[in-house]
């Protein structure tokens, strides 16, 4: 049996102020957004990046950059990376109230402590000064030429990740009191944006100039959740009037709405949508969706569709407590859900919604995001240990936490398995003829 440090995952890091999104920055840097508001109650605006890192036993965040935002809380977000830039740029956009904040994020490496005559003579006035007086060893002075000074240098520069403010563009028409932006979200390609809000529109923008490209009718409430497909040929959004449709991005034209019986003729509000690519098994990519019902006592549903005739594969219901976060991995491999109550988390494999891990009381409030590292093989090892991927889940407890996925036994399948035993009956029987048996 674990510990229940294990059981709740890893204690990664903790901030000063309540946690409402997280994003992938690079494959080892995250940003987390949130704040108190307007309320002046000291508690602090904006957002905190950070790198994970693996110290042998757990996984461990150090916050690299922050940014504050003022008297506005950073209630959603997104980023992309330009990996086809010499300098790979990285762009990351803040909902704040009506406006999408989009900054520039520049890298930048400090000396975190560098040899001065100042500590040396620091050094002078210590107690054990009359040790630090004796004769140097040639080791020593091998100690202090330039090229291991150079690398003392080196091995202490610290990575700093700063936040420029770019463009600013408004994002919900609504009254002005009932304004608000509820999502914002980049394609995959860099190419677009899209941002929903209080108003029901779904509005395109250019990327990174956030020139308006678009303005779709997409709901009569405000929109919860919007997201690209991996073509970036499609988006799919759902709203607080109970509807989920697929739109063309090009042209904005609806191309279907999700449909699915409910239980007991229920009534059932969407919540979150996610699209997921293939996990090279030659599948389509694949659609998720997370639906609470109205009403108490039904259990909530977290939903598979198929990407070429929309229509609903699998659903699994969850009983625990209404879900309120959805995220996918971006091998494709895995989804996971946070709870509303009881601070729960559940990852499941993309292609039969087979449970993976379940983690109970990963927070001591709902789950207000979740954010998949990147699992690649390569800087894995380095970042999640040998763990097959990770989840980075956030509350408004203030904590972050890394919920690591055990390595799996890849057993052959059914047909694979049948097929094997008959090529060794027939190599059998072929032997025993061989032999006149």
């Amino acid at each position: 049996m674990g510990s229940a440090q294990e059981l709740r995952g890893d204690a990664a890091a903790k901030v000063n102020f309540p946690l409402y999104a997280v994003e992938m920055l690079t494959d080892r840097h995250f940003v987390v957004a949130g704040g108190g508001g307007a309320a002046k109650t000291g508690v602090s605006n904006g957002f905190a990046i950070y790198q994970l890192t693996f110290n042998g036993e757990q996984c461990v965040a150090t916050q690299v950059g922050k940014h504050v935002t003022g008297s506005r809380a950073v209630m959603n977000c997104t980023s992309y990376e330009d990996t086809k830039s010499k300098c790979k740029k990285l762009y990351f956009v803040a909902g704040l109230d009506d406006h999408s904040q989009l900054y520039f994020i520049n890298k930048k490496f400090e000396i975190a402590r560098s040899y001065s005559y100042s500590d040396q003579n620091e050094n002078e006035k210590s107690p054990d000064n009359s040790v630090r007086k004796r004769k140097p060893s040639e080791k020593e002075n091998d100690s202090k030429s330039p090229e291991s000074l150079r690398k003392g240098l080196l091995s202490q520069r610290r990575l700093r990740m700063l936040a420029h403010p770019l463009d600013s563009v408004k994002t919900d028409m609504s009254a002005a009191e009932e304004s608000f932006q509820k999502v914002v979200r980049i394609s995959s390609n860099g190419k677009l944006m899209a941002t929903g809000g209080c108003d029901g529109y779904i509005r395109l923008w250019q990327f990174p100039s956030l020139k308006p490209l678009r303005d779709i009718k997409a709901h009569e409430n405000e929109v919860d959740d919007i997201d690209f497909s991996p073509d970036c040929q499609k988006i799919v959004s759902v709203s607080k009037d109970g509807c989920a449709f697929v739109w063309n991005t090009k042209d904005g034209n609806k191309l279907c709405q999700l449909e699915w019986t409910r239980p007991e003729n229920a009534k059932y509000l969407f919540k979150r949508c996610r699209f997921s690519v293939s996990d090279g098994d030659g599948q389509r990519p694949r659609l998720f969706t997370i639906t609470n019902p109205t009403k108490s006592k039904l259990p909530s549903f977290l939903q598979l569709w198929d990407t070429s005739s929309f229509l609903l594969v699998k659903s699994v219901p969850y009983n625990l407590s209404p879900i309120s976060a959805l995220a996918t991995s971006p091998c494709g491999k895995f989804v996971a859900i946070g709870s509303m109550f009881g601070g729960c988390i559940d990852i499941y494999t993309t292609f039969n919604l087979k449970l993976v891990k379940h983690i109970e009381n990963a927070h001591s409030n709902f789950i207000t995001g979740l954010a998949f590292v990147p699992c690649h093989v390569e800087v894995g090892q380095n970042i999640t240990g040998l763990s097959e991927g990770a989840v980075i889940s956030i509350s408004v407890d203030n904590q972050i936490r890394v919920h690591r996925i055990p390595q799996r036994r890849h057993l052959l399948p059914l047909w694979a398995a049948l097929l094997l035993i008959v090529v060794v009956v027939c190599l059998a029987f072929t032997f025993c003829s061989y032999l006149g048996l």
